[in-house]
Formats: structure tokens, sequence, C-alpha cells
């Protein structure tokens, strides 16, 4: 698993890359036995590249999603998040 941030990670299997949005809480395992974090599966990507392009979407999207804006201010909002998401992958990827 791949954590971008405190609410978005990025499960890996045999297949796919899956974007999942932390909801910050626990449940209950499959088996009953024991307690694991809460993820909401966002969607399913065929490359890590797709999944990081899409989470860059789906934040661009939470922050406009509330109210109206002008556009000039969801311009201005779409610039912000897009390079703080490429901070953090340049972070990730450095490491």
């Amino acid at each position: 698993m791949i954590r971008f941030n405190d609410d978005w990670v990025i499960d890996v299997d045999a297949y796919n890359y899956i974007l999942k949005r932390d909801l910050h809480k626990m449940e209950k395992s499959r088996d009953g036995k024991s307690m694991v974090p809460a993820y909401n599966t966002v969607g399913y990507y065929g490359s890590l590249r797709k999944a990081l392009e899409h989470l860059r979407e789906e934040i661009i999207r939470d922050k406009l999603r509330d109210g109206t804006h002008p556009l000039c201010e969801a311009l201005q909002t779409i610039r912000d998040c897009t390079r703080e998401w490429n901070e953090a992958v340049e972070r990730i990827m450095s490491v």
C-alpha cells in the first residue's frame, strides 16, 4: 500500500492500483476477529500513473465541491492543488 497523504492511499494487487480514501476509522475485518482501517474504494487503475492522475482530480473536486466559486477562484484552486500534488509526487518519487 502506498500512502499519499493522511486522506489517500493506493493499494496494489496483482492486477491493479486501487485508489482509496481513508475514512479515519476502524472496522471489523472480514473474518470478524480484528479491527482494520476503513477505506472507501474510488477506482481501479492499470498503472500507478493513472491512479495518481485520478487522485489529482479527486483532490481538486473535493476543494470545489462545496459552495459556488467564481471562475478565477476555481482556476486558482486548480493551480494550487496541482502544485501541491506535484510537490507530493516529487517527495514520493525522491524516496
